[in-house]
Order: C-alpha cells, then sequence, then structure tokens
C-alpha cells in the first residue's frame, strides 16, 4: 500500500511549479519583472527556501498582480534604488534554490 502523499512536500511542489510557470512566462515574452514583481518573487523565493510555502504563495500571489490592481500598501513595501534583477538571474535564484530543498 502507498503511504498518503506528504502535505509539506505537496506545497512545496506546487509553490516550485508556480514560480516556475512565472520565471518562464517572462522568460518567453522576452521581458523583465518590473520592482513590484521582482521584489514579491524575490520574496516568494525566501520563503520556499525557508520552508514557508504558505507564505511564499501570497507573496507570488503579489508578484503576478497587474499593475492596475496592485494597492497602495503593497507598492509601498516595495525599496526603491535597487537595481532590478534580470529575469535569467531571477531563474539562477530559483535553480539555486529548488537544489538547496534536495539536500
Amino acid at each position: 500500500m502507498t503511504p498518503p502523499p506528504d502535505p509539506h512536500d505537496a506545497a512545496r511542489r506546487r509553490l516550485e511549479e508556480r514560480i516556475e510557470a512565472f520565471i518562464a512566462g517572462y522568460e518567453a515574452r522576452g521581458e523583465q519583472p518590473d520592482s513590484f514583481a521582482g521584489e514579491y518573487l524575490v520574496r516568494a523565493l525566501a520563503s520556499l527556501k525557508a520552508g514557508d510555502y504558505a507564505a511564499g504563495e501570497a507573496r507570488l500571489r503579489l508578484a503576478e498582480t497587474p499593475p492596475e490592481r496592485r494597492s497602495p500598501e503593497d507598492v509601498a513595501r516595495v525599496p526603491k534604488g535597487y537595481a532590478l534583477l534580470s529575469t535569467a538571474e531571477h531563474r539562477r535564484s530559483f535553480e539555486r534554490t529548488k537544489l538547496g530543498q534536495l539536500r
């Protein structure tokens, strides 16, 4: 008999799949995330690395929010004056994070 799936592992895989799709969308369009999307993607990756998958999901949902639907409060939480990461840099960070999860 097969043991039931581990909910923690399932949550990790779901978040990884969603981040993968988010980054792949930018790659397919040849675009870079703006400062808002990039910041919340970085936060989602940090949550993935920390094993806080619920927070990662919430942060990724914010990253996915179109500019016209972003709340002023969420926009205000994005630091100013930093260089934006490219889609390729986000991809590398994601791949390193996934490798760290396997250890």
